[in-house]
C-alpha cells in the first residue's frame, strides 16, 4: 500500500458505549422495621424539612437540610435528613443536590446490603454523568460487592469499565448481565450482544474477529461486512496482491464507506495493471455519490484508469476478465490455471471461487473456495461466508 493509501485508510471504529440505565432511587425500609427512631432533638428540624420536601419547595431545602443535619444526634437522624432530599431533587433534576444527599446517606452507615447497594448504584450513575470516572468506579464496585447478582448494577459496571479503558472487564460485566437475564427467564437482549461486539471491535480485542463473523451470520449489513473485512485485512498478514480479493468482497457487499476504503483498492488495481477494474469501481462510486469525480485524487485516478485501459493491448487473462465482470471467461481461465497445479493453484482457486460467486454459481464457488489452502484460506473463508448470505 502506498503512503497516501495508508493515510487515507482511517480507523473504522463505531460508537456503541454501554449506556447508563435510567436513574432511580429505591425507597429504603421504614425506620420502624430497623428498630430505630428519629431523636426528639432532631424531630422539629426534620419535620420542617419533610414539609418543604413534600411541597417541593426546592429553594428552601438546602437551608432546612443543613438545619436538620445540625440538629441530628444519631445516624438515623442524619440518614433521614439526607433521604428526604431524594424525591424533590430527582423531580427537579437537580443532580448536585441528589448526589450530595445520596453520598451523605451512604456515609451515615444506616443502610446495609441491597439497600446500600442501590444508593451506591445511584451515586455511580451521577458521578459517571459528571465525568467523575474514578468516583463512579468506587461506588459501582461497592454496589457490585453488596449485590453481585443485580443485572442493572452489572450494566453500570460495564459502562464504567469502558470509561476506565478496561474493555475486557466491560465485556465480562455485560456477559454477566446476559447470564443473569437468562437465569431470570428473560429473553436475550440483542443490545447486549451489540455492545459486546462494539467494545471488542473498537478496542481490537482478540475475540473481535470471531464476533464480527458471528454478527454477519445474523445481520449481513454493509456496515457489518465492512467491519469484518477490515478486521480480516488487519489481522490476516496478507500480501498486497491478496488484499485486492478482500476489496473485491467489499465491492460485492456494497460496504465501501468513503475515500479511506476506495483508495487502497483503486491504487492496488492500477499498480497491478488492472485499469479496467479500477475504471469500473470508480464509475460505480461516482454514480452512487460516494466519491466526487471532480476532486483529486479521484479525477486523476479515473483519467489514468481510462487511459491505461484503452491503451492495454495485452491478451486478457483471468484477472482482467474478472475485473471487467466477464465471469464466464474469468472462470475458464482460472480453471486452466488450477489444472496446471503448482504454487499458483491457491490463488487460481480463490479467484475461480470469486468469479463463480459473482456469477451466481454457489455450488461451484463453494467447491473452489474450499480448495484454497495456506495464507489465502482466510480470504476464501470470507467469501464462503458471503455465499452463505446469498439467497
Amino acid at each position: 500500500m502506498t503512503t497516501k493509501s495508508a493515510a487515507l485508510l482511517a480507523a473504522f471504529l463505531f460508537t456503541a458505549a454501554a449506556p447508563l440505565p435510567a436513574l432511580a432511587v429505591q425507597k429504603p425500609a421504614a425506620t420502624e422495621q430497623k428498630g430505630a427512631a428519629i431523636s426528639k432533638e432532631a424531630m422539629p428540624a426534620i419535620k420542617a424539612l419533610q414539609d418543604a420536601a413534600n411541597a417541593n419547595n426546592i429553594t428552601q431545602l438546602p437551608a432546612l437540610s443543613q438545619a436538620a443535619l445540625a440538629a441530628a444526634k444519631t445516624p438515623t437522624d442524619r440518614f433521614f435528613a439526607y433521604q428526604l432530599l431524594f424525591k424533590p431533587a430527582l423531580a427537579a433534576k437537580n443532580d448536585p443536590m441528589l448526589l450530595g444527599a445520596v453520598e451523605g446517606a451512604i456515609g451515615t452507615n444506616y443502610l446495609q446490603g441491597k439497600e446500600l447497594a442501590n444508593l451506591h448504584l445511584v451515586a455511580a450513575k451521577l458521578r459517571a454523568n459528571a465525568n467523575a470516572t474514578d468516583q463512579a468506579a468506587a461506588h459501582i464496585d461497592q454496589a457490585a460487592a453488596l449485590d453481585p447478582n443485580n443485572a442493572e448494577i452489572q450494566a453500570v459496571v460495564a459502562a464504567v469499565r469502558e470509561r476506565q479503558k478496561r474493555p475486557a472487564d466491560a465485556i465480562a460485566a455485560l456477559q454477566k448481565v446476559a447470564a443473569l437475564d437468562a437465569a431470570a427467564g428473560k429473553p436475550a437482549d440483542p443490545k447486549i450482544a451489540r455492545q459486546i461486539y462494539a467494545i471488542a471491535v473498537n478496542n481490537n480485542l482478540p475475540q473481535a474477529g470471531d464476533l464480527a463473523l458471528a454478527q454477519l451470520k445474523t445481520s449481513p449489513t454493509p456496515e457489518n461486512w465492512r467491519i469484518a473485512i477490515k478486521l480480516a485485512e488487519q489481522r490476516g498478514n496478507f500480501q498486497a496482491a491478496d488484499k485486492v480479493d478482500l476489496f473485491r468482497l467489499q465491492r460485492a457487499t456494497n460496504s465501501f464507506q468513503g475515500e479511506q476504503d476506495y483508495y487502497p483498492y483503486v491504487d492496488a488495481l492500477i499498480t497491478r495493471g488492472l485499469p479496467g477494474e479500477a475504471k469500473a469501481v470508480l464509475s460505480e462510486a461516482f454514480a452512487a455519490g460516494k466519491l466526487d469525480k471532480t476532486k483529486a485524487p479521484w479525477k486523476d485516478l479515473y483519467s489514468s484508469a481510462v487511459t491505461r485501459d484503452a491503451a492495454d493491448k495485452s491478451a486478457p487473462n483471468g484477472d482482467v476478465y474478472l475485473g471487467r465482470g466477464d465471469y464466464a471467461k474469468a472462470a475458464a481461465a482460472y480453471r486452466a490455471q488450477v489444472a496446471k497445479g503448482g504454487a499458483g493453484a491457491d490463488t487460481a482457486n480463490l479467484r475461480l471461487g470469486i468469479a463463480l460467486a459473482r456469477s451466481g454459481d454457489k455450488a461451484g464457488a463453494t467447491a473452489a473456495l474450499n480448495a484454497v489452502t495456506g495464507s489465502k484460506a482466510g480470504i476464501a473463508k470470507m467469501w464462503l461466508l458471503y455465499l452463505g448470505t446469498q439467497a
